[in-house]
């Protein structure tokens, strides 16, 4: 088959990679389809795929839901990232197996899908691989599209390749799309209207996790923050950002969250050579919400330098506090009109974040009232599931 030959050809070049780099460690015999997850004899098998930490978290209050309505089910959590892997277990508990999706190479998936046999396969937001629909589909199993997005970029090179767009996407049964931009696209792959269901984006529906007085104090003393100080988070900093951010702030701490575990121990060197002593560096994943809960304005990295396009700004929404973020937010268009149109933030080039910080402080408001928005998508996220739950009592 021409498409394993090409995978198995990429696959090659980018062993040197995959066996040298640190992110890789522990997940590569996984990664070439060794170290499966073990099998479950319960009913039905759901089995969630999820790129990394963003449609992770986007997949909590599904997840809880299909536990609640299935508690006998076997549940399958797959990731593409170290990162990913790392929130599915702190996130979505209790799974019976975490794993990192493998090459999809057909008799890896073909082992593979044997072996969980998933009655339901939710694929999030914009990763699709044919040998793991079709061998769901062979299986008889159904396949969901949540959250589902796609670029100009992406829509463009599946238009390119008619033949294979048509069997990737002809075989998924629904596509729960963010909003009209991206449900146009799908249409445009050869993906009939009547497949295609626009639900609004799950991170606005990912549950907060509110500190009690007492935690909230307990993470202040841990920061060394004091009951008069004003709190800034810089979130999901990529390279570059660190120099072209903190300049920019005056009176006030600064708790500054690197993206990427990797990148810890090189901003901390930065922060040495240049020192910040207002600045405290957060070297540890998962608590990015806690800070914004912390904080009294959050800025957002990925966002400031080309190349990333952007990362989730509800998520200081939902702490209730407003938000500052670049202008290279090419992936995140919908969260980016949401906060914007509800004058929840600020959208600003790093040039003139000093400038843009006092205006944004006094959008604390607003930022609460569109947190309190932000169960909607959720809703109709579940009633477009509704189909493919059903059918489990009708045929198990």
């Amino acid at each position: 088959m021409l498409y394993d030959f090409c995978l198995l050809l990429g696959a090659i070049y980018c062993i040197p990679k995959w066996l040298i780099q640190k992110k890789y460690r522990g997940s590569r015999l996984q990664r070439f389809g060794f170290q499966l997850p073990k099998p479950s004899s319960k009913t039905p098998s759901i089995w969630i795929h999820m790129v990394s930490v963003g449609e992770t978290k986007a997949m909590i209050p599904i997840y809880e839901r299909l536990r609640t309505k299935y508690p006998t089910a076997a549940f399958f959590l797959s990731s593409t990232t170290k990162t990913g892997h790392n929130e599915a277990k702190r996130s979505l508990p209790n799974a019976d197996g975490y794993f990192f999706l493998p090459l999809d190479l057909s008799w890896i998936m073909r082992r593979l899908v044997f072996r969980l046999k998933p009655d339901l396969l939710l694929l999030s937001e914009s990763d699709f691989w044919l040998n793991l629909i079709s061998e769901v589909k062979k299986q008889k199993g159904k396949v969901v599209l949540l959250n589902g997005k796609i670029s100009a970029r992406s829509s463009a090179r599946f238009a390119k390749f008619p033949s294979f767009s048509k069997r990737i996407f002809a075989q998924i049964d629904r596509l729960c799309i963010q909003n009209t931009e991206y449900a146009t696209r799908f249409q445009s792959l050869y993906i009939p209207p009547e497949k295609i269901t626009i639900t609004g984006n799950l991170k606005l529906s990912i549950p907060s996790q509110k500190l009690t007085p007492k935690e909230m104090q307990t993470w202040r003393d841990h920061f060394g923050l004091l009951p008069t100080d004003r709190v800034i988070t810089i979130g999901s900093t990529h390279e570059g950002e660190e120099e072209i951010l903190l300049p920019h702030i005056q009176d006030a701490k600064v708790l500054l969250a690197p993206r990427r575990p990797e990148r810890f121990a090189q901003v901390k060197k930065f922060l040495e050579k240049h020192p910040y002593p207002n600045v405290q560096l957060v070297d540890q994943m998962g608590i990015l919400h806690i800070c914004y809960q912390l904080s009294d304005l959050a800025i957002v990295g990925g966002s400031f330098l080309p190349g990333t396009g952007g990362h989730n700004i509800f998520e200081p929404i939902q702490a209730g506090i407003p938000v500052l973020f670049g202008p290279h937010m090419e992936t995140q268009k919908e969260l980016v009109d949401l906060v914007l149109n509800a004058q929840a933030g600020i959208q600003t080039p790093h040039q003139d974040l000093s400038k843009a910080i006092p205006k944004a402080l006094i959008l604390a408001q607003n930022a609460s009232d569109l947190a309190a928005r932000g169960s909607q998508p959720l809703e109709a996220t579940w009633e477009a599931l509704q189909p493919y739950l059903l059918s489990y009592t009708q045929t198990k």
